[in-house]
């Protein structure tokens, strides 16, 4: 992630961006790495506010403590439907977390489409 060509924003804009997507109530793609886990999953914003943001998804929930992350925002390749290709190219909200921790949010990732299967006649 260091390689993350995104450009700096703000942390008030950050916010901002998080709140408009909580009020579009916009499926985002997320993606958390840390020293000892990793985390690939798509959710919705239930809160973004007092520097916690708060996902929740079909199956779980989850909350980040994001007081003092520092944000980029621009593209982001990712894989997924690993091991499938193709890689994708997003646009990604990045936070840094002090501890080395990064938290990415991207627009434009779906869940996989399960084709129909369509009957003979």
């Amino acid at each position: 992630m260091q390689d993350y060509s995104g450009i700096p924003l703000e942390a008030h804009e950050a916010w901002q961006m998080l709140d408009r997507w909580k009020t579009q109530t916009k499926e985002l793609g997320i993606v958390f790495w840390s020293g000892s886990a990793n985390l690939y999953t798509l959710a919705r914003i239930e809160s973004a506010k007092n520097g916690r943001i708060q996902l929740s998804g079909d199956t779980a929930r989850v909350s980040f403590n994001l007081t003092g992350a520092t944000f980029k925002y621009g593209p982001m390749q990712t894989w997924p439907r690993w091991p499938s290709p193709p890689i994708v190219e997003v646009n990604a909200l990045r936070a840094e977390l002090k501890n080395g921790d990064y938290l990415a949010l991207a627009e434009g990732l779906t869940a996989p489409v399960v084709a129909s299967v369509a009957l003979p006649h």
